[in-house]
């Protein structure tokens, strides 16, 4: 009897180990979940699965760009861009060195002008990343929108020339 209790408890053992270890998911396989969850427009899972990534994997080439998606999903679907901002700070915070660094720095200026209204801010890191990015892309797009912070859409002259010359060849 005692070598079949023996047995018994060691089946159990070896039985709580396997399902123990087919819980755990490879850092690839979180962030394909997080991704479906995304495109089934369940934002709260897909944030959680990717803040575990960032969490148990934070040394991954996976774990820069779980935050920025985080980041992008509070902005892009949530609308809650204090959080955004402070996910996209975390990230140039966290991975300085992170391809993504350049999207969120620009990310931080543009959701301080055009989504929380603090021009301040927004002028400091839009002035932060021409300093630390001079030679990217963004620049004219972040060099447009110190030109023209604070304007409302409809006082940009440029602007207006253009839709007064689509809407006369559409009269035409």
């Amino acid at each position: 009897m005692p070598n079949i209790l023996r047995s018994v408890i060691i089946l159990v053992i070896i039985l709580s180990f396997a399902a123990g270890c087919g819980e755990r998911m490879t850092k690839e396989q979180m962030f394909a979940l997080a991704e479906k969850y995304e495109t089934e427009d369940s934002y709260e899972s897909a944030m959680k699965t990717y803040s575990k990534i960032v969490k148990k994997f934070p040394d991954s080439e996976m774990a820069d760009q779980a935050q920025y998606k985080i980041a992008y999903i509070y902005s892009n679907n949530l609308n809650d861009f204090e959080k955004s901002v402070e996910s996209h700070k975390l990230l140039l915070e966290k991975y300085p060195e992170s391809k993504y660094a350049v999207q969120s720095l620009f990310m931080i200026g543009f959701i301080y002008a055009n989504n929380i209204q603090d021009l301040d801010k927004a002028r400091e890191y839009y002035k932060k990343f021409l300093e630390t990015y001079p030679e990217s892309e963004l620049v004219s797009s972040v060099q447009w929108e110190l030109d023209h912070l604070g304007q409302d859409i409809n006082e940009i002259e440029f602007l207006n020339r253009e839709d007064d010359a689509q809407k006369e060849g559409v009269a035409k």
